[in-house]
């Protein structure tokens, strides 16, 4: 690649034709999921009811308010934060099925390392450094390569943070921003990590006026102009949603339910049972560390409130991870690679005339459209490895089929949280379920003491079926529950295989 550009400019069938690395970035998790992943875009419980939930705005042109899927919270006010995310969702499966679905999900993914790359290579980082930082956030990335909703929040996030970092460097003028109220109208209308792009806002309009207010800058005051003007508008932008206020209202009670904290995505990182997306994550901020230890180069003062606040998530959260790995990746690229100019700068330099050269190829606009097309075109064809159906992810197979033969027995069925999108998907509106992981719209008291003590066998779990009067029930056939069945006298077993296991009453 070194030869292209070394003496003459490059031929135009170079520019068109030659890949550049942000298109092999964009392929990296395309390949990864067709090759390794494919059946677990589709796994995250939540799948069944975001798909349910399409089909029926789409069915009665009608969003709904009300809880509707199961019986122990029916009527309860459902503030749905997904809709529109959802009606494209059933879009898409009508049109192509779930491969569709999820292969569009992919894409969407896919383009968010390659926004990191590109943010990386403009604030001044290295090629080699970027590449490596890139591959490295998107190792903490596939902590949440889910077919669901949230791929939205972290594209547009990456999108966000990007751009409020060019006008506050004075790359771009502030009436560059006027697209971005249009995209918090959309966002919140797609997912709550909406909330994170007003926090992003936030932090650059604060700095911005604190800076002003204690050094008098005329250029911070300008900031803290531009960017609070772009937070008021953003915050008016998403009042555009069907609940107006009480959509933030109903993501703040969300974010402070207590019985959020027993679901893994809202833990803490588990750095002893670590995988490849924790084990990236801890080497990031390793890497973050030792590099402001050297203390020859100050990082901005929106850079440490962002690194502070967005590490303080991180650690609390394993969802915020990715949040972390947007904002730090490009920052520690570019002070590696400022280290890297100093101990091996004939290095550097070759390096950085193949960044030159990869930069003023024109062949992006070429490739992403043609994978896009392609990618769609094979998943219509049914040529992808994607499920076709959601059973044998959560609910087994035969699971499905023994209910379906049986449905008159399961009309209060009990059934463990991961196990409720698949449900909802298959047999609603014939029959509702026990619970699933929409705990927001089941509060506290219900999760904390109805649900979580069948769960995690407290004393009182048969006082909580009684209750329901519950006349089967549905589980993970490795939880801890369905032990537990196993060994009370009043249920007996009925169907079981290596994923679900199915009881009913002795008396029944």
């Amino acid at each position: 690649m070194e030869a292209v550009g070394a003496g003459a400019p490059p031929s135009t069938a170079r520019l068109w034709l030659l890949p550049p690395f942000g298109v092999v970035i964009f392929l990296l998790h395309v390949v990864v999921v067709w090759k390794m992943r494919a059946p677990a875009m589709l796994q995250d419980p939540g799948t069944g009811w975001h798909l349910a939930t399409g089909r029926y705005i789409l069915a009665t042109l009608s969003i709904p308010t009300h809880e509707m899927y199961s019986y122990t919270a029916i009527g309860r006010e459902w503030i749905s934060y997904y809709w529109l995310f959802e009606v494209v969702a059933a879009a898409l499966e009508r049109l192509g099925g779930l491969p569709l679905y999820a292969t569009v999900c992919v894409l969407i993914y896919a383009a968010i390392p390659v926004v990191l790359l590109r943010r990386m290579l403009c604030i001044g980082a290295g090629l080699a450094p970027a590449v490596v930082l890139t591959v490295m956030a998107y190792l903490v990335l596939t902590s949440h390569a889910l077919a669901r909703p949230h791929v939205v929040t972290y594209l547009f996030f990456a999108l966000l943070l990007e751009r409020l970092d060019r006008v506050q460097r004075g790359e771009l003028p502030p009436r560059s921003l006027w697209w971005i109220p249009p995209m918090m109208a959309l966002w919140c209308n797609m997912h709550g990590g909406f909330v994170a792009g007003l926090t992003l806002a936030g932090i650059f309009a604060g700095v911005a006026a604190l800076r002003w207010a204690l050094f008098r800058d005329q250029e911070e005051r300008r900031h803290a102009v531009v960017f609070g003007g772009l937070l008021g508008a953003m915050v008016l932008a998403t009042l555009a949603n069907p609940a107006g206020p009480r959509l933030h209202l109903s993501i703040l009670a969300h974010l402070g339910q207590q019985s959020t904290a027993y679901f893994n995505e809202f833990q803490s990182p588990n750095f002893l049972l670590a995988g490849a997306a924790v084990r990236a994550f801890e080497r990031l901020v390793l890497l973050l560390v030792l590099l402001l230890v050297r203390r020859e180069r100050a990082l901005s003062w929106v850079e440490c409130a962002l690194l502070a606040f967005f590490l303080d998530q991180a650690l609390h959260s394993i969802r915020h991870m990715n949040l972390f790995a947007i904002v730090a990746a490009p920052i520690i690229a570019r002070e590696l690679s400022a280290l890297l100019d100093g101990a091996v700068p004939r290095v550097q330099a070759r390096i950085a005339r193949v960044a030159a050269q990869q930069e003023a190829l024109r062949s992006h606009l070429l490739y992403y459209p043609l994978i896009g097309i392609a990618s769609v075109g094979l998943a219509v064809a049914g040529v992808t490895p994607f499920p076709t159906t959601l059973d044998d992810l959560q609910l087994s197979k035969g699971a499905a089929d023994f209910i379906s033969g049986h449905k008159d027995r399961f009309e209060r069925m009990f059934n463990t949280d991961n196990l409720g999108g698949a449900l909802i998907y298959r047999f609603w509106p014939d029959l509702k379920v026990f619970v699933d992981d929409r705990v927001f719209v089941y509060g506290d008291d219900f999760i904390i003491h109805k649900y979580l003590p069948v769960l995690f066998m407290e004393r009182t779990w048969h006082d909580v079926l009684r209750e329901y009067a519950v006349t089967a029930a549905v589980v993970t056939s490795k939880s801890g529950c369905a032990t537990l069945f196993r060994e009370s006298t009043e249920w007996e077993l009925e169907f079981e295989d290596d994923k679900t296991s199915i009881f009913f009453p002795k008396n029944d």
